[in-house]
């Protein structure tokens, strides 16, 4: 096995929920194929529907495999995070990647556990919009203070994942140079 797979079936941040709550199909993609292998693909209304579906993804194993690896939507098939670039690049060696991997998975961990100690068990809907339906939760009824405190906890443990995140794992187009 490669260095690059070990660190993808180490992570599977992209696919879990984490890093995304949803991925887009392209003109390309078959999306009655994907809802054949088990994807709850939803079109959007209009003259050109969109098709997507919503992480954490159904193909997703505990092995952190991909059960459709084969048969995976454009998006995923081209979908490198920045961590994995730059291992890729020389510029970060496999321990390193290894390490910003398992800090990152510490973090969403640390994130469903606060979760799940205010009462959210959704486990199959993604971190992001957990944490935001949890917020309206929190603003709509009166909490007590263990529960304000273990929210405050959650928000200060999401914050420290979406800037790692940003910072690691999200991926920028390349800026044009400077003359």
């Amino acid at each position: 096995m490669t260095s690059s797979e070990q660190l993808c079936l180490a992570c599977g941040l992209c696919c879990d929920g984490t890093l995304f709550d949803g991925v887009q199909l392209e003109p390309g993609d078959d999306v009655r194929r994907l809802k054949s292998l088990g994807l709850p693909v939803t079109l959007s209304r209009g003259r050109n529907p969109v098709g997507r579906f919503p992480q954490p993804c159904k193909a997703l194993c505990a092995d952190r495999t991909c059960r459709l690896y084969a048969d995976r939507p454009r998006q995923c098939r081209i979908f490198e995070c920045g961590v994995f670039k730059e291992m890729q690049a020389g510029r970060t060696d496999p321990a390193a990647a290894l390490r910003q991997v398992k800090k990152a998975r510490r973090l969403a961990d640390r994130v469903r556990k606060l979760l799940l100690q205010l009462g959210d068990t959704d486990e199959q809907r993604a971190l992001g919009e957990r944490f935001f339906r949890m917020q309206c939760r929190m603003e709509e009824q009166p909490a007590d203070p263990a529960a304000l405190a273990t929210f405050a906890d959650l928000s200060l443990a999401v914050h420290r994942l979406k800037l790692l995140a940003h910072d690691k794992f999200y991926t920028r187009p390349p800026q044009p140079s400077a003359k």
